[in-house]
């Protein structure tokens, strides 16, 4: 893996997912609960159950229900 991409993902190992039209590279990180504490980080300030719905009508648009 080349130093720029390990340094801007702050990893030097990766998950290779094989998928039908190529591979995906995920970033094995070091800490799986604190970088997901980070990730809750930046959610928006609303209850669960309104992110759920909001969630759930976007995920509806993708696929053409709504």
């Amino acid at each position: 893996m080349p130093k720029e991409i390990r340094e801007k993902f702050n990893s030097n190992e990766f998950y290779v997912v094989d998928l039908p039209y190529g591979i995906m590279l995920i970033p094995r990180v070091k800490d799986p609960i604190k970088a997901l504490e980070e990730e809750g980080k930046k959610l928006p300030d609303i209850p669960i159950k309104e992110l759920k719905k909001m969630i759930r009508e976007e995920a509806e648009k993708e696929i053409g229900l709504r």
